[in-house]
């Protein structure tokens, strides 16, 4: 059924072009030698069709649109139909055609070799891709803003994070895409992958100027204050990576879960736990994630005991059932019981975990795809910070 579409279409896109053309031409015996031409071509290749030879058909009915001003963004349509269709080797061939003809004005170059770039990236042969949108940037075409943005895709397959965050750059400058959450969101994210791979070399300080670079990009970026917190708690600078941490709880709430254990290993190696209690409290009553609640429920268990965190955590899910809150509770409450009663707390409790442990705990709020694992780039829809923690708010 596909292939009927993409024949169609190219019935279509011949008719179109040739009718474009009769109406341009000048010169009548001219163009009855050229319809004589156009018709023999359109019977090949219906025969070729005929013949169940697609692959015949499609180069003959290439060859008999057409290409002149008027025509040439039937072209571009029609190479892209067949790129979408999974006919990459048409696709460019039918783009390759296009920029052999002499005389193509330079914005019909210009785009035909943007789409021969992408035709080549799902090609996978991205070094051809890099080579022509390079050649569009030495020219400084208008259409390099384009063919900037398909460098930082290729630049993102091929983890070449610097040429990455080089091309943003450049685009960020622009005022047309100045403030383009989305770009600006990306670059940060280049300079967190450089940012890890200096770290796992040991060069500290050059992971750290990368994540310097990453908040001047987004300066709510979660994953660089992150980062950063984790760079500071290394050196030792508690204080400093607590207030990067707060800066995330404060402005990007869901992702809390992710702040709470280096915030109480800064909080246990400043010694000063009861701070981190308070400030877990202060928040308590508007908190929409359960995983504050358990954080709690160990501080308190730790300075008051057992029975205070069962008493703590009785108030809450009063308040708010929570499943995982409820697997707590049962913790607890397992080694104060009898025998019996025990050994059906611990099989509820393991079943209700068993159930909870099924459940993703991430979504991208792009595409919907759900995960156990934070990823900071979506693999199904490939756009970056979209995953969020999905926060249990508290209900069976």
């Amino acid at each position: 059924m596909e292939s009927l579409v993409i024949y169609f279409v190219l019935l279509l896109a011949i008719a179109f072009g040739w009718v474009l053309g009769r109406l341009t031409a000048g010169n009548k015996k001219v163009q009855i030698l050229e319809t004589k031409d156009i018709f023999q071509d359109y019977f090949v290749g219906l025969n070729y069709l005929l013949n169940d030879e697609p692959d015949e058909a499609i180069d003959t009915f290439i060859k008999a649109l057409e290409i002149n001003s008027e025509t040439f963004e039937t072209h571009l349509a029609l190479g892209a139909l067949l790129r979408r269709r999974g006919k990459v080797d048409k696709a460019i061939k039918v783009h390759q055609t296009l920029l052999a003809r002499p005389g193509l004005e330079r914005n019909i170059s210009d785009s035909t070799r943007l789409q021969l770039a992408v035709d080549y990236i799902y090609a996978g042969l991205l070094d051809r891709a890099e080579g022509l949108l390079n050649d569009i940037l030495t020219e400084d075409s208008p259409a390099k803003w384009d063919a900037l943005r398909h460098l930082i895709t290729i630049y993102q397959t091929e983890k070449e994070w610097e040429k990455a965050i080089e091309c943003s750059t450049i685009l960020l400058r622009n005022s047309s895409y100045k403030k383009e959450t989305e770009l600006r969101s990306a670059a940060a994210h280049y300079c967190c992958e450089s940012a890890e791979q200096f770290l796992k070399e040991k060069q500290k300080n050059k992971a750290r100027e990368q994540i310097k670079r990453a908040l001047i990009f987004d300066k709510n970026n979660v994953r660089a204050s992150l980062f950063f917190a984790q760079i500071e708690q290394l050196d030792g600078n508690f204080k400093s990576a607590i207030k990067h941490l707060t800066k995330v709880r404060t402005n990007n709430p869901e992702f809390v879960c992710q702040v709470l254990e280096p915030l109480a290993e800064c909080y246990e190696q400043l010694q000063n736990m009861s701070e981190y209690e308070r400030l877990l409290s202060t928040s308590l009553p508007d908190e929409t994630d359960v995983s504050v609640v358990l954080a709690l429920s160990e501080l308190v268990k730790n300075r008051a005991g057992n029975e205070a965190a069962i008493e703590f955590l009785n108030n809450y899910l009063t308040k708010k059932p929570s499943l995982t809150g409820l697997v707590e509770l049962l913790r607890l409450q397992i080694p104060k019981a009898d025998a019996e009663v025990g050994n059906n707390l611990s099989l509820l409790q393991e079943t209700v975990d068993q159930v909870l442990r099924k459940k993703p705990a991430y979504q991208c709020n792009h595409c919907g795809y759900e995960s156990r694992n934070l990823y900071w780039l979506c693999p199904s829809c490939k756009k970056w910070d979209k995953i969020k923690p999905i926060m249990e708010v508290g209900s069976f």
